[in-house]
Formats: C-alpha cells, sequence, structure tokens
C-alpha cells in the first residue's frame, strides 16, 4: 500500500511539473504575442532606426532572445528586414521589398560600426557620390582596415578592399539616405582610382570617371599621392594631362619628376609612347567615354 502511494506521488509530482511546464509555455506564447513586432518594425524606422541589433530588441520590448529571433526571422521571410552581417538587422520600407534588401549607402555605416571596422565608401562608389556616375556602378565599393568578406544581399553586392590603415586617407562624413556614413574626398578618390586600377575597370573607365569628377585641387592631389607609390603620381598627372582637366598639375609634376619610367597600366607590356613630363610609358589605349 506504501509502494503505491508513492509511486502514485511520484506520477503526480510529474503531472504538476508537465504542467507548470505547458502554463510556462502558453504564458511566453501569450507575451509574445502581445509584441506587436511589426508594428515596431514600422515605428522603428519612423524614428529614423532603420537597423537595430537583438539585444536592442529584447531591450525594447522585453521579450526573451528565442522570441525576438522568431520574430526577425518572421519579417526576414517576409521581406520586412534583412540582416547584413550576424547580429544586425535592417529594415526594409516598401519601395524596396522586391528587392530584399535596401541599397548599401544604407546600412553600410551601422554594419561597419556593428563589426568594429574603419572604413570609407571607395573608387567607383565614391565617385558616384560626388556626382561622376556616367556607368550605372553594380557594386557598392568599400574600403576597410582589415578582412571584411564580399557579401551579395539580392541585387546589393558589396566588396571590400582591405588597406593596412585607413587613417592617412582623406575621407569626409556625408548624410547618406537613412545615415552618416565616410566618403572618401574627390581628390582621395582620383588617388585611388588610379593606384588601384581594376577597381576603376581599367584606364579607360577610370579617365572617364576622372573627367566627371568635380574641380580637383592640385596641390592636395600631389600631397595624397605622395603617400603612394610614385607611379600614382606619375600615371595620375598622365592621365589628368590628357583629360586637359582644369588642375594645377605643377605639385604631381614635381613628384612625378623623381620617378622612375612606369607603365600606364602595369598589368601591359612595357611597350608604347613615352611621356618626358610625366616619365610614363602609354602601353594601353586610353579612350575616355565623354
Amino acid at each position: 500500500m506504501s509502494h503505491r502511494t508513492t509511486k502514485r506521488n511520484k506520477c503526480s509530482d510529474g503531472f504538476r511539473e508537465s504542467t507548470n511546464r505547458s502554463t510556462n509555455v502558453r504564458s511566453k506564447l501569450t507575451f509574445v504575442k502581445r509584441v506587436d513586432y511589426e508594428g515596431l518594425w514600422d515605428r522603428l524606422q519612423g524614428e529614423g532606426r532603420s537597423s537595430f541589433t537583438a539585444a536592442e530588441i529584447r531591450d525594447i520590448t522585453g521579450a526573451s532572445a528565442e522570441s525576438v529571433r522568431a520574430a526577425v526571422a518572421n519579417a526576414a521571410r517576409k521581406g520586412l528586414l534583412f540582416s547584413p552581417t550576424r547580429g544586425l538587422y535592417v529594415t526594409i520600407p516598401p519601395p524596396f521589398r522586391r528587392w530584399g534588401a535596401v541599397p548599401a549607402a544604407h546600412f553600410i555605416d551601422p554594419m561597419m560600426r556593428h563589426l568594429g571596422c574603419g572604413y570609407y565608401t571607395a573608387f567607383l562608389s565614391a565617385a558616384a557620390w560626388w556626382g561622376s556616375s556616367h556607368h550605372a556602378v553594380q557594386e557598392y565599393q568599400v574600403v576597410v582596415d582589415r578582412y571584411v568578406r564580399d557579401r551579395t544581399f539580392e541585387r546589393v553586392r558589396l566588396r571590400f578592399h582591405h588597406a593596412q590603415s585607413v587613417a592617412d586617407r582623406q575621407v569626409v562624413r556625408v548624410a547618406g539616405p537613412q545615415t552618416m556614413l565616410m566618403v572618401s574626398t574627390p581628390e582621395q578618390t582620383a588617388v585611388d582610382l588610379v593606384e588601384h586600377q581594376r577597381w576603376g575597370y581599367g584606364p579607360s573607365n577610370t579617365s572617364t570617371v576622372l573627367a566627371e569628377m568635380p574641380p580637383l585641387d592640385g596641390a592636395t592631389l600631389a600631397e595624397l599621392a605622395g603617400r603612394r607609390p610614385r607611379p600614382v603620381a606619375q600615371r595620375l598627372g598622365w592621365l589628368l594631362d590628357f583629360l586637359e582637366v582644369d588642375v594645377d598639375l605643377a605639385p604631381l609634376e614635381l613628384l612625378a619628376r623623381s620617378g622612375r619610367t612606369t607603365p600606364l597600366s602595369p598589368h601591359s607590356r612595357m611597350t608604347g609612347e613615352r611621356s618626358q613630363r610625366w616619365g610614363v610609358i602609354v602601353n594601353t589605349a586610353v579612350e575616355p567615354d565623354v
């Protein structure tokens, strides 16, 4: 009799534990239902907060980590959010919901801050910012101070160029579509494009971009090019001279004089007409589309 009673009590205790677990689950589900997540995404966007972390959502709602993960996953399935990097979420306003993402300029700054990475918008993406957008840029190009892998979100493609430091680069903080962002100045953009020609799709496309840039300062160009290998000043001077851009080239010419002869395209053979002024062998055709 005593044995049966003990067994019955154990069963009863198990039933109470099961009931308590079910009650806790129902309580959590009831709480989650009370959080209007879709309304929350719209409210955050209306407040100018287009990006946020999971921890921030937990602080706002008081919900558990599990329920927040479920909510953002559900929102992503509906095309209301996307995650450019682990732990960071970006709202997608109605005009971009067919994309499944938003343009990179909307989220690149909070993404880089989330990763703890120094950066600036560079190359053709920076040139487009300054009005030189003859060719539509199919990717968003960024210089970063540590390795970040390239990534694609539907129509949005991010490409990262690693530099040892971005501290010596001339950049400005500008107002982007949703947040402030770092962009190289016109002079820094010109130097970067000439130093890394493949990011500008070769000398011809780079020359097209340079021809459409706003007025450049010759002294600033020389200062920035002087921090890079000498051929950068030589090639930049030759291109601007060839394009007859209205800029004082004397500071660049002083740098170029002390350099050895260099090919205009580092990826072509060392044959072609030689520019005495710039010490450049014109080893590729330059055909700007202007």
